[in-house]
């Protein structure tokens, strides 16, 4: 009966409904890109750190993995320290570096002999991409290419090192793409390529070079204090977890997380405002049915309580309108920032996440609620007889 009620007087003012429901819709699509924001990157970095399986990372003093073109200069000798510690189960070395492709059998290479991001690994211990079309690395003269290459199965790269300042002579080699991978922490405008670390050691003609080690402890040892162990035993080069890594990304995009909790705030300071007005100007419209109801014996709870239901199916058409504008602007504000640059191409801005749909439910719920409360108590409040005689026609 009560819900019936309310139906009825949000049906007999279509127009002021109907504003109601497009203000709160649009506040309501805000607040849940809002909150997909800022839960979506760190969820989104934790995913892609521990999806690779490593737990810890070893890179130059004072740098994270790819911060930087710095090396480890000794890699060989550090690594054989590492394993010296008890806790670790792998040590992976990457090395990554700057080629030039020179051509590919099948004429797929840009005019220019564009500049690919070359990745060094150990085949056998790697958390760098996955496998998509064909095989893993098997030997020094073989390679994999990205996903998105127009190089394929079969096809030959030749490529060639970068000189640098003071560097030896270019050296070059060709290679064969033995399949395709998705590289997991490539951005949109990288061209990465991997092969053996060895030979890419001896293609740039740095022996015992590495950009950084992927570590992985072993069950029961906690990375955390491996990590500890491991920067007082080796305090020349910078050792963190994951959980480390995600911490200071997470700094450095905080401005992100900043912005979507004050447009979060935004938009419900704006839904709490649009819903006391539209409710206060019903309301107000009604003062004298409501009062008619309290003379003939209706409690004020229950007028109350009426008031309120229609408080909530109006929020709940709104809401719900909202939520679907918001999955859908979501995705159009992603493709938007996923170029923000440096940025590896499987980052997601927006993570849609159960907890943050109910949260984003329950708060318009209880901001609709507590706006027409006020307005609803004053209305079961008023002088019945004064009430009445003011609003006889």
């Amino acid at each position: 009966m009560i819900l019936r009620t309310a139906v009825r007087e949000l049906r007999a003012h279509p127009g002021r409904t109907a504003f109601a429901i497009a203000g709160v819709a649009v506040a309501s699509a805000m607040l849940l890109d809002m909150l997909m924001l800022a839960g979506g990157l760190q969820s989104s970095f934790r995913g892609l750190l521990s999806g690779a399986g490593f737990e810890l990372r070893v890179s130059p003093a004072g740098t994270l993995p790819l911060d930087t073109d710095a090396t480890l200069l000794d890699a060989i000798a550090l690594a054989d320290d590492i394993w010296n510690e008890p806790g670790v189960a792998a040590v992976s070395p990457v090395l990554a570096l700057n080629i030039r492709l020179e051509g590919t059998s099948t004429a797929t290479a840009d005019a220019g002999d564009p500049i690919v991001f070359a990745l060094g690994v150990d085949p056998d211990a790697q958390g760098l991409y996955r496998i998509v079309d064909g095989r893993d690395l098997e030997a020094p003269s073989e390679v994999l290419v990205d996903e998105r290459s127009t190089s394929g199965v079969g096809d030959t790269l030749r490529l060639t090192s970068v000189r640098t300042f003071g560097s030896a002579a270019a050296a070059s080699a060709e290679l064969i793409v033995v399949g395709t991978a998705e590289f997991l922490y490539s951005s949109a405008s990288d061209v990465p390529v991997a092969l053996d670390i060895e030979a890419l050691r001896e293609l740039a003609s740095r022996p015992a070079e590495a950009s950084f080690f992927m570590l992985d402890a072993e069950p029961g040892t906690d990375p955390d204090d491996l990590a500890q162990r491991l920067r007082a035993r080796i305090p020349t080069v910078e050792i963190v977890s994951i959980r480390e890594i995600v911490r200071r990304a997470e700094q450095r995009l905080s401005y992100f997380q900043q912005l979507a909790f004050i447009l979060g705030s935004v938009s419900l300071v704006v839904t709490a405002l649009l819903v006391g007005t539209i409710m206060a100007v019903s309301i107000n419209d009604r003062y004298g049915i409501i009062a008619a109801l309290r003379a003939i014996g209706v409690s004020r709870r229950s007028i109350i309580v009426t008031l309120l239901v229609e408080t909530l199916a109006l929020v709940t058409v709104a809401g719900g309108i909202g939520l679907a504008l918001g999955s859908v602007t979501a995705r159009y504000l992603e493709r938007i920032l996923s170029d923000f640059p440096g940025l590896p191409a499987a980052i997601r801005f927006f993570v849609l996440e159960p907890r943050q749909l109910w949260i984003a439910i329950a708060a318009l719920m209880a901001v609709g609620v507590a706006a027409a409360l006020i307005p609803a108590y004053r209305a079961s409040t008023l002088p019945i007889a004064t009430t009445l005689h003011r609003e006889e026609p």
